[in-house]
């Protein structure tokens, strides 16, 4: 999430209910024009946390001139769809993130 903060303006953006962190969502930060990473306090899912943070990034990715977004890696392909109109786009799995992800102790293939 560093890179999120370095940049000018930053692209992360962050719930907080007091002084509880409820999640984060950043952009640009796997590559430009990628949406995430992002994540929701499991005591905050399911209260629209994680669809407003995913939508104010969306927006500001959207004034900062980006025609659209990828989400790279994506988890709950079905909340994507639903909270911004996601597709999946055909045979885009691993994509950039082959090769990422080196085994360290020969358990993962």
């Amino acid at each position: 999430m560093g890179a999120a903060f370095s940049r000018q303006p930053a692209s992360i953006f962050i719930a907080q209910e007091g002084n509880t962190l409820l999640g984060f969502a950043c952009y640009d930060v796997t590559a430009r024009g990628f949406f995430g990473p992002t994540g929701v306090s499991e005591a905050a899912r399911g209260k629209k946390v994680g669809a407003a943070l995913l939508l104010a990034a969306l927006h500001d990715m959207l004034a900062q001139g980006y025609g659209y977004a990828a989400i790279g890696g994506v988890g709950p392909a079905e909340f994507y769809s639903k909270v911004a109109g996601a597709v999946i786009i055909p045979d885009s799995s691993p994509g950039m993130y082959a090769g990422m992800l080196r085994p360290e102790h020969g358990d993962i293939p």
